[in-house]
């Protein structure tokens, strides 16, 4: 007897909702994460922030357990993944730029990496309901 039991649907779409929620968690818990640029200090810090990575993470996760799949909720929620992480990315490297950190360009390097790995997941994803 041959029997195969499927975990992971999508697991793609699993490990990038886990990484959206875990950077939305250290957005919620740092209130000093953002400092640049001045005038937008207190609303990047604001917890809305994390909790929009947060609620994009599970949504991921929602899709890539459930039954039905739609194709067009998949494809919103990865475009919203993209734009979080190009977000994320852009403020990472602005931040290492004006501070003179390493560490953030690096980690402005490692969003950029998960952004295209999102690129590549919408670019294999259906377009349609065929």
């Amino acid at each position: 007897m041959n029997m195969k039991i499927k975990y992971l649907s999508h697991p793609q779409h699993e490990i990038l909702a886990l990484g959206m929620i875990l950077m939305g968690l250290i957005l919620i818990f740092n209130d000093d994460y953002f400092f640049w640029p001045p005038f937008m200090i207190s609303f990047l810090n604001d917890d809305l922030v994390g909790g929009v990575f947060v609620v994009d993470g599970i949504l991921l996760l929602k899709w890539a357990l459930s039954a039905s799949g739609k194709i067009y909720a998949n494809r919103n929620l990865l475009i919203m993944t993209a734009g979080l992480l190009a977000f994320e990315a852009t403020a990472e490297f602005s931040h290492g730029f004006i501070a003179h950190k390493p560490h953030m360009l690096i980690a402005g390097v490692a969003e950029t990496v998960i952004l295209l790995f999102v690129f590549s997941i919408i670019g294999k994803t259906k377009k349609h309901n065929y």
